[in-house]
């Protein structure tokens, strides 16, 4: 394994918040956790009916809600250390939906998990020597360099707004989202930092001189990359709220090899084995969609997953509406909903997510129900 290098903590942070929200924390966890994920979008947006939001949890008994907090430059509340980039400065967004959802109609304890978007689109405008280059010279528009996520700037604002998260509202866990390096690590400043990490004297090379992008080498070198960033989010944990903060669990959302998927997607910084020894959970980005996959196939990657080893209580298989791509509004079927997270819930998976909530349609509620809430179990 790389070794990790230069993750130094800054203890002197400025995460007290004077107006931190109680714990919603549960006094016990669920034994299944049955999640459902809310947009950024649905979140801020002030005409969100957070009664209708409700019920739709009730309707399908969801244990836990995911909500998105946003970027460290957009963020759902204005954080004392950077008001300027409040969504909506004097409103705390977060805390609005935390007190609409954390319970249910019957008064059951609900989880808060909170998502930190780790693009940075509006950095890098401010200052595009933040940016990853690729193998080619092309600049990122949205994502960091890995020396930016490992030591940089961009790591410790990230670092720090999961501590100001974790002192103001105590949720269940963080969630970090979008940390793919599949194609931006290649700048000079990341070349300085593989060569410290890995010892090596060069990048990988094809016969033509090129950089071998696909080298396990520098999927290996991304992964630790990755885990380097989470421990630094970890240690800024652990010291919110006089050290409780060591009960909120750290999450990191990972891609999926469907043909092998033991193997993570180091690719993209994501070997599961090597972001599980610094993260608490792994959630696993179960979108048939995009790569026409079947329900079944999903219950084929849970198979894997366990033949492999893996602590499948330490997994939350996500499933994506998306039928296309991200940006495409269009979404898989009702049915194919159902079957995914059916079978998401084998071979020891004991938490299923559903995301995202802005593109549930009534019969997707329906479906949904059917599998987690069926007549009878209430």
């Amino acid at each position: 394994m790389v070794a990790l290098v230069g993750v130094g903590v800054v203890l002197a942070r400025p995460w007290v918040d004077e107006d931190a929200l109680p714990s919603f924390r549960p006094a016990a966890p669920p034994e299944e956790v049955r999640s459902i994920s809310l947009d950024f979008d649905v979140v801020v947006d002030d005409e969100t009916d957070w009664d209708a939001v409700a019920a739709r949890l009730d309707e399908v008994d969801a244990t836990t809600v995911h909500l998105n907090a946003g970027r460290i430059e957009f963020t759902a509340f204005d954080w004392p250390a950077y008001p300027q980039y409040a969504a909506e400065p004097g409103t705390d967004h977060l805390a609005v939906a935390a007190r609409a959802l954390h319970e249910s109609q019957d008064g059951v304890a609900r989880q808060i998990n909170l998502i930190i978007d780790a693009y940075t689109p509006e950095l890098i405008k401010e200052d595009p020597s933040l940016a990853g280059i690729d193998a080619n010279g092309v600049r990122s528009t949205h994502v960091a360099s890995a020396t930016q996520l490992m030591r940089g700037e961009v790591g410790e604002r990230i670092a720090d707004y999961a501590a100001a998260l974790g002192e103001r509202y105590d949720p269940n866990a963080i969630e970090l989202t979008e940390l793919n390096l599949d194609r931006f690590t290649f700048g000079e400043e990341d070349f300085d930092l593989f060569r410290e990490m890995t010892q090596e004297a060069d990048w990988p090379r094809n016969e033509d001189g090129t950089i071998d992008t696909g080298s396990p080498l520098i999927g290996t070198w991304r992964s630790d990359v990755v885990a380097g960033l989470l421990s630094r989010v970890r240690a800024a944990l652990d010291e919110v709220r006089e050290g409780r903060g060591e009960q909120i669990e750290l999450s990191a959302d990972v891609r999926v090899d469907w043909t092998d998927p033991a193997a993570g997607r180091p690719d993209s910084g994501h070997d599961y084995s090597t972001l599980l020894e610094v993260a608490d959970r792994l959630v696993v980005w179960v979108y048939i969609g995009p790569v026409q996959r079947s329900p079944d196939d999903v219950e084929s990657l849970t198979a894997a997953l366990a033949e492999a080893g893996y602590d499948m209580s330490r997994l939350t298989m996500s499933v994506g509406l998306w039928k296309g791509r991200a940006d495409d509004p269009t979404s898989i079927e009702p049915g194919e909903l159902a079957g995914a997270v059916r079978r998401a819930a084998t071979n020891g998976i004991t938490s299923v997510n559903v995301t995202p909530y802005s593109m549930m349609s009534a019969e997707h509620w329906a479906a949904l129900a059917a599998v987690w809430n069926p007549p009878g179990t209430s």
